[in-house]
C-alpha cells in the first residue's frame, strides 16, 4: 500500500516538489548573499525534502515534537529547530503577510475562539442569575 503525500501533508507530489524547488532556490540565494554568515555551519542531518516534510506534517497534524522527532530519528529540540527555521523560510518564499500587515486591514482579520466549551452545571439549587 503506497502512502501518497496528499494524504500525509495535504499536497500532491508535484506541489510538494514545486515548493521544495522554491525553498532550495531561496536557500541557495541566501548562501550567496550572506556568504560570511554561513561560515562554520554544518549541514543538517536531514535532507531538504525531509525538513520540508517535517514542517508540513507538523502544520497538518500538530503532533508533539517528541513523537515527530522519533518518526524522523532526531531529538525533540532539533525537531523544533528544524521546524521553526523551515517555517520562517516558507513564509518568506510564499510571501505570506506578517502580523502587522494583517492588523492594518481589520476586515481581513478574523479570530475564532475554538477553546470555549460548555460546562455542565447542577440543575438543582441553581440560582436564577
Amino acid at each position: 500500500m503506497e502512502i501518497r503525500p496528499i494524504q500525509v501533508v495535504g499536497l500532491s507530489k508535484e506541489d510538494f516538489q514545486h515548493l521544495n524547488d522554491k525553498l532550495a532556490a531561496y536557500i541557495d540565494t541566501q548562501k550567496i548573499l550572506y556568504l560570511l554568515t554561513m561560515r562554520g555551519q554544518k549541514d543538517s542531518k536531514l535532507s531538504l525534502e525531509d525538513r520540508l516534510l517535517l514542517t508540513l506534517y507538523y502544520l497538518r497534524h500538530y503532533p508533539t515534537l517528541i513523537n515527530l522527532g522519533a518518526v524522523f530519528g532526531i531529538s525533540e529540540s532539533y525537531c523544533h529547530k528544524i521546524y521553526s527555521r523551515t517555517a520562517r523560510m516558507l513564509a518568506k518564499v510564499e510571501k505570506l503577510p506578517n502580523r502587522k500587515a494583517l492588523l492594518e486591514d481589520p476586515a481581513a482579520t478574523l479570530a475564532i475562539d475554538v477553546s470555549e466549551q460548555a460546562i455542565e452545571r447542577l440543575v438543582k439549587s441553581q440560582k436564577a442569575y
